[in-house]
């Protein structure tokens, strides 16, 4: 049986499993080494007894290191190292029957990544783990000098510590904005096809759904319908938006221009836009993610920004997302509806990981980044020779959104028929196009955010099955021409 949580070990040319090192090179680097706290009270008047160390922190402060800006060099080749995550109670891996999946069935559907996250990011949570406390905890001041000094490095934009709001994550912060700034039965605006949970939220918060769709233009690129926008709010008077920035799952990562556009409109109205912009480190490289809030003081006084470094640097699990609110009485509403669940002190680890992501991370983000876009590339090539499926133009997110109407058409099949041929004929778990709204019927969403090799297995699995359900669909037309001829 696998030792299941042991650091992913790399696979010698000979393809032997090569044991784990104290490498900074490896997957998983040393722990940091504490300075050991005294256990005895030493002898009074002695000289040489080691002082009294009061917390971890002060141990890495005494040797001039801090657990939290480790950054070993950056191993690109770790992003291929394939991990066994069965049996850690992955959402993504362990869970494929009680979701009415096959058991062999090969998941590429939920946004988190098979890739070990940053090592700066194990450095600081081995060290915090040794601590053995795990009490109530707070965003302190270093916590917030990292998340500004974030967003002030990546994005240019001047965030203050007092705007955030520390939620579990984006999706539960969405549902909270939408409850503390609309009405029941009041209409919210979204833009589909879109991340499903945005109309979840809405509706089961017992609001009504106001869908505008984006539109494909001759290269498929998807775009924004400002005129059926505006339509939209005058005939619905919704005075709130959920906008995807960038945007999930067609992989647009919005211009500045497309964004000051939205926000001419949006102002003109109005309306408040909540922003989700978990996605926003993971711009591909040449492209660069603009912060809605950032445009203006006057855009920021009507936006909530939704991020948290969890798709980015792979810790959905810890739960931590930094809600950015530079109103004051927006901020003060969405506060309150937080406060009447119950909620108050974040998960410390979530916390120890969001610095560390944001102090030691940066260089491992880029690394990554650039194994996303080859990915992406190596999916693109592999298309090439599986008839009627092409993936979408895109320029950020680890997800990419096919469109598989060529194939359902050669097939005779309808939309609602993809998901079952991904499943059982190509036993591949990937998340049906229809579940992202009006315009998802026929398209279907892969993660490329795995090793190569799980990769090309899928997409091994993917041209098989699309070779022979189309061939099928071949034979079983031949044989009707024949005996309508015959």
């Amino acid at each position: 049986m696998h030792a299941h949580l042991t650091p992913v070990s790399s696979t010698s040319a000979s393809g032997r499993t090569a044991a784990p090192t104290d490498s900074t090179d490896a997957p998983c680097p040393a722990r940091p080494r504490l300075a050991p706290t005294p256990t005895r009270t030493p002898a009074v008047g002695s000289s040489s007894a080691t002082p009294a160390i009061s917390s971890p922190a002060a141990a890495f402060t005494s040797a001039g290191r801090s657990a939290f800006s480790t950054a070993p060099a950056v191993d690109a080749s770790a992003f291929d190292a394939v991990p066994d995550r069965r049996g850690t109670a992955s959402l993504k891996w362990d869970f494929a029957a009680e979701r009415g999946r096959p058991e062999d069935v090969l998941p590429l559907w939920v946004a988190d990544m098979d890739h070990a996250t940053a090592p700066a990011v194990t450095s600081a949570l081995l060290w915090r783990t040794r601590h053995g406390i795990f009490g109530y905890s707070e965003p302190d001041d270093a916590y917030n000098a990292a998340l500004t000094g974030w967003f002030s490095r990546r994005y240019g934009w001047r965030v203050e510590a007092g705007w955030n709001t520390v939620t579990p994550g984006v999706v539960p912060a969405l549902a909270l904005a939408v409850r503390a700034l609309t009405a029941p039965g009041e209409a919210v605006l979204i833009e589909e096809p879109v991340y499903y949970p945005f109309r979840e939220v809405v509706e089961a918060g017992g609001r009504t759904v106001a869908a505008v769709p984006l539109v494909r233009d001759a290269d498929g690129v998807y775009r924004r319908d400002l005129a059926a926008l505006e339509a939209t709010i005058e005939a619905t008077g919704s005075r709130l938006l959920l906008l995807c920035n960038p945007h999930n799952p067609v992989g647009r990562v919005w211009s500045r221009d497309e964004l000051a556009a939205l926000d001419e409109v949006a102002a003109r109205h109005g309306v408040v836009v909540v922003a989700d912009e978990i996605h926003a480190d993971l711009a591909l490289p040449g492209f660069a993610t603009t912060p809605f809030a950032s445009l203006s003081d006057e855009t920021a006084a009507r936006t909530i920004t939704c991020t948290s470094p969890s798709k980015s640097f792979n810790l959905a699990g810890l739960q931590v997302a930094n809600i950015l609110i530079a109103d004051e009485r927006l901020r003060g509403a969405f506060r309150r509806e937080l406060a009447a669940t119950g909620y108050s002190q974040p998960n410390v680890l979530g916390l120890t990981a969001c610095r560390a992501a944001y102090e030691g991370g940066e260089a491992w983000l880029d690394v990554l980044r650039e194994h996303i876009a080859a990915a992406r590339a190596h999916v693109e090539a592999r298309l090439e020779r599986i008839a009627g499926i092409e993936a979408t133009p895109c320029e950020g997110t680890y997800l990419l959104w096919l469109d598989c109407s060529g194939f359902l058409k050669a097939a005779g099949l309808e939309s609602g028929e993809l998901d079952d041929v991904m499943l059982h004929e190509a036993g591949l778990w990937l998340d049906d196009g229809r579940i992202f709204g009006a315009g998802g019927e026929g398209f279907t969403r892969i993660n490329v955010a795995c090793p190569r090799a799980t990769l090309d297995a899928a997409l091994d699995r993917l041209e098989a099955a699309v070779t022979a359900v189309t061939a099928r669909a071949a034979e079983a037309s031949r044989r009707g021409r024949v005996a309508l001829s015959a």
